[in-house]
């Protein structure tokens, strides 16, 4: 005798005659997942030429991890014209260049840097 079910093809659940399985519906409702490299912490670094006044934005190249935010925070300290914050890289990824924008003015303050939100300074 025969099953008294049927197997979905994809999922493997159990059906009764007829009925469709909702494991499509099921995976259009599940949020896409976040690609955990795109969730890594970036460092982006304000540079003022002392020369010229001139602002520069770029990501630092250097994998974020407690040695490299150390170095960060006391090349910094020594080095006034340099100013490092750190963000996830899908935000920079996204909004990085109104971040640079908001960076590149001449006067940057806690408050600008705190309404951009989701980025730190490094002090």
């Amino acid at each position: 005798m025969g099953k008294p079910y049927r197997e979905c093809q994809y999922c493997g659940a159990h059906l009764d005659a007829g009925e469709i399985c909702d494991c499509g519906e099921r995976e259009k409702e599940r949020p896409a997942a976040v690609d955990p490299r795109r969730m890594r912490l970036v460092a982006i670094c304000r540079e003022v030429d002392p020369e010229t006044g001139n602002v520069a934005v770029y990501q630092v190249g250097e994998e974020m991890n407690d040695r490299t935010i150390s170095f960060l925070q006391n090349w910094a300290r020594n080095n006034p014209g340099f100013r490092y914050f750190t963000l996830a890289s899908v935000r920079w990824e996204r909004f990085g260049e109104v971040i640079a924008g908001i960076l590149k003015r001449q006067t940057v303050t806690a408050a600008d840097v705190d309404r951009i939100g989701g980025i730190v300074e490094l002090r």
